[in-house]
């Protein structure tokens, strides 16, 4: 039941707000080997994806709005249907479902509460590189417009990132300031 509400959850969460851009920032470290950077990569975002986040806030309160979507869901009834058209009839049970749902969703915020667990997973990631000796950099706009060209997953889109992250002068130039947290 839970996991069927979490599905209707994250169907209210526009698309938009879960549409991907391109980064505008990367990691990297000068000299670094191609083989090097992909194996600190996986390693790196395998142990953000892998961030425990079943305490956190965030998460408890998506699973409460779960939990209450399931409730009000589980109380819902078939629309009626007018016998002389066929056409289905406003149900205000169904009215009043609908408008729970709205106000459960919109008391959880699951858009923000999203972007902390990301915020979370993230911060595990960017830990892992910079304790591996990494610095983020922002990507120039010509940058981001001719990764944006690149499909991901692709060799050649993973040369160029390799590219611009094992570059002494792109990394001193383009250097972003963060702030990494190694309270863990």
């Amino acid at each position: 039941m839970v996991v069927r509400s979490l599905v209707v959850l994250l169907c209210l969460v526009p698309t938009a707000a879960m549409a991907v851009e391109q980064p505008r920032a990367s990691w990297g470290k000068a000299g670094v080997t191609f083989d090097q950077y992909r194996t600190d990569a996986a390693e790196c975002t395998r142990a953000g994806l892998s961030t425990d986040v079943a305490d956190m806030r965030a998460v408890k309160t998506l699973i409460a709005a779960s939990q209450q979507l399931d409730a009000v869901l589980g109380s819902q009834t078939m629309p009626s249907t007018d016998p002389g058209n066929g056409m289905s009839q406003i149900d205000p049970a169904m009215l009043n479902t609908a408008q729970q749902a709205a106000r459960i969703k919109e008391g959880a915020n699951p858009e923000a509460r999203f972007r902390e667990v990301r915020t979370a997973l993230q911060t595990t990631t960017d830990t892992c590189l910079n304790d591996r000796g990494y610095v983020r950099f922002t990507l120039t706009r010509d940058q981001r417009a001719r990764l944006g060209k690149l499909r991901p997953g692709t060799a050649e889109r993973h040369a160029y990132l390799h590219a611009l992250a094992s570059d002494a002068g792109v990394l001193e130039r383009q250097r972003a300031t963060i702030e990494v947290s190694t309270d863990r």
